[in-house]
């Protein structure tokens, strides 16, 4: 049975969401998986039956009213975290002795696993910065930048959630998405909402950093006949009103997205995978100067700009639903881990 330490970025929960479901396939081959993570991420492993190790620090990003901010200063504070995890990290690698290390954008058990020769797998689909805008920001991040190249240009498999073609160390797997376990009708009862009811659905990714993007789905409620507004992942106020249901935390995020008429969410790639995966319309506005984030929502359409007129554009969204699809990311990137294993 090979041993798998599987290290987790605990900003947001979208690393913990695919983490659940390549884990849960590691542990279904055989393999004795244990993750490292921490805050909410840890908490959503935790929930989901996994034994989880708090050891990862990272810093949140400060976001206010929808804009990115002290780049410099949160660069400073994820290196520091960075090194603190590291030696963590480097604990239970002595206690334990894994087969192998993955880390999902999780880089200091990745390096660790470089330095003492464990075979080791980065998951990852944010391959390039772009944070900074002052010139002292640039600076800084020029110097983290050329440190992630090499590290991508190191690692034995760096694994992408995307489609692509796979050149030298790079698996493109494809979207990795946690299948959904309760229906439609299930939830509705749950809630004890009408059976016909239209679902707008915020999802604030666990860190509230969203919640910008909540006046506007209010909004869209007059707009929008038999509307019901779910919020899921707001860890601020809680919100109230008429037709308004804000449920918190949730750890089965993707039930609500494949229940839901349309998902209003900030460009994270894991609840974008998720609105594709189940045929349901999605309106991605992104955090400002959250490249990765500016890039995502670019694909689809979206800028930081759509803010203005975002219920516009979730009435437009309603009744536009796909045929479902089921990616085969989890499952691919299950594989390419599995085969490292010397056992």
């Amino acid at each position: 049975m090979p041993r798998i330490l599987y290290a987790v970025s605990p900003i947001g929960l979208g690393h913990a969401t695919r983490a659940v479901a390549v884990g849960g396939l590691l542990a279904e081959s055989g393999a004795d998986v244990v993750f490292a993570s921490g805050s909410a991420a840890a908490e959503c492993l935790r929930s989901c039956g996994f034994h989880v190790e708090d050891a990862v620090s990272e810093p949140m990003l400060t976001v206010d009213n929808g804009e990115m901010k002290n780049v410099v200063s949160w660069y400073f504070r994820y290196w520091n975290g960075y090194r603190q995890t590291k030696k963590r990290i480097g604990t239970i690698v002595e206690s334990w002795k894994p087969d192998v290390v993955v880390g999902d954008e999780e880089f200091s058990s990745v390096a660790l696993a470089l330095d003492r020769g464990i075979p080791h797998a980065l998951i990852a689909d944010e391959l390039e910065l772009g944070f900074a805008r002052t010139w002292l920001a640039r600076r800084v991040e020029r110097r983290v930048s050329r440190w992630y190249s090499d590290l991508q240009r190191r690692v034995s498999l760096l694994i992408i959630p995307e489609e692509g073609t796979t050149t030298g160390n790079r698996r493109y797997v494809g979207p990795i998405v946690r299948q959904a376990t309760r229906t439609r009708s299930q939830i509705f009862e749950e809630l004890g909402i009408p059976q016909a009811s239209r679902i707008i659905l915020v999802s604030l990714s666990g860190t509230g950093i969203g919640s910008h993007l909540i006046k506007g789905a209010i909004e869209a409620l007059s707009s929008v006949p038999d509307s019901v507004l779910w919020l899921i992942g707001n860890r601020g106020r809680k919100v109230t009103g008429e037709r308004t249901f804000d449920l918190g935390v949730v750890q089965d995020g993707q039930n609500f997205v494949a229940a839901a008429d349309v998902v209003v969410s900030t460009a994270g790639k894991s609840t974008i995978d998720e609105a594709a995966a189940f045929g349901t319309p999605i309106v991605s506005i992104p955090i400002r100067n959250h490249s990765e984030q500016v890039r995502n929502a670019s694909a689809l359409g979206y800028s930081a700009d759509d803010l203005s007129r975002l219920p516009e554009l979730i009435a437009s969204k309603i009744g536009r639903r796909r045929e479902p699809v089921t990616p085969k990311g989890a499952r691919n990137a299950a594989e390419l881990i599995g085969s490292l294993s010397p056992s």
